[in-house]
């Protein structure tokens, strides 16, 4: 008994612990002002959810005040293609989110490598997107203080 209440009182304190150091350093709106975010996306017509979820949080961030560019690679390089539907998931219209995205003072920086791969030459894109070469994808993500992945 003695030795199960012991483990007990020691997963307690552990556990508050873990808690404590966890929730110590969460982000406030006043605290993510200061905060560089790389939101990456990897993926638009494969997984409609990473796309939501990615344009979410990156909105949700810009939102609390943090500095927000969302790094676009892959097949999500199409989303930089005026010609490109975005399409409307689960009753979110995509289209709708980069531009509110945009307005809000977001911006998208598109891998040129993957670009080409895809045809996108950058000289017709949505408004907010730019290709970037190896030198911009190096300095946005050297910059990030967080790095959200989708």
């Amino acid at each position: 008994m003695r030795t199960y209440l012991n483990r007990s009182v020691t997963t307690a304190i552990m556990t508050l612990l873990v808690a404590g150091t966890l929730f110590a350093g969460a982000t406030t709106p006043l605290a993510a002002q200061d905060k560089t975010v790389v939101v990456h996306l990897g993926t638009l017509n494969d997984d409609w959810q990473s796309t939501l979820m990615a344009m979410g949080v990156a909105t949700n961030l810009l939102r609390a005040g943090a500095d927000v560019t969302v790094y676009v690679d892959r097949n999500a390089v199409r989303m930089a293609e005026p010609r490109q539907p975005l399409g409307v998931i689960l009753d979110r219209d995509v289209g709708a989110m980069v531009e509110e995205f945009v307005e809000m003072g977001g911006r998208f920086l598109v891998c040129g490598h993957c670009a080409g791969i895809a045809g996108v030459d950058g000289r017709q894109l949505r408004p907010g997107f730019t290709i970037g070469g190896p030198e911009d994808v190096a300095a946005i993500f050297m910059a990030a203080d967080i790095v959200v992945s989708f």
